[in-house]
């Protein structure tokens, strides 16, 4: 898969996302989170694109 149709985010961006979250890290936390991160980034990208038309969607449990 080629990495130009990934999302990624800039490290200013990421930084200043996590320093919203009141996360305080370090810069070696933010280098190790990040791929974790955009990784995440691209399964809700996919979660996003999926068209479920106009059908009302319900949630049942049904226990055994």
């Amino acid at each position: 898969m080629a990495s130009e149709n990934k999302p990624q985010i800039s490290m200013e961006e990421f930084k200043l996302r996590a320093d919203r979250a009141g996360l305080g890290m370090d810069q070696a936390e933010l280098d190790h989170l990040k791929p974790i991160y955009e990784l995440y980034m691209e399964y809700t990208a996919m979660m996003h694109s999926i068209e479920f038309g106009p059908e009302e969607m319900v949630v049942e449990f049904h226990p055994d």
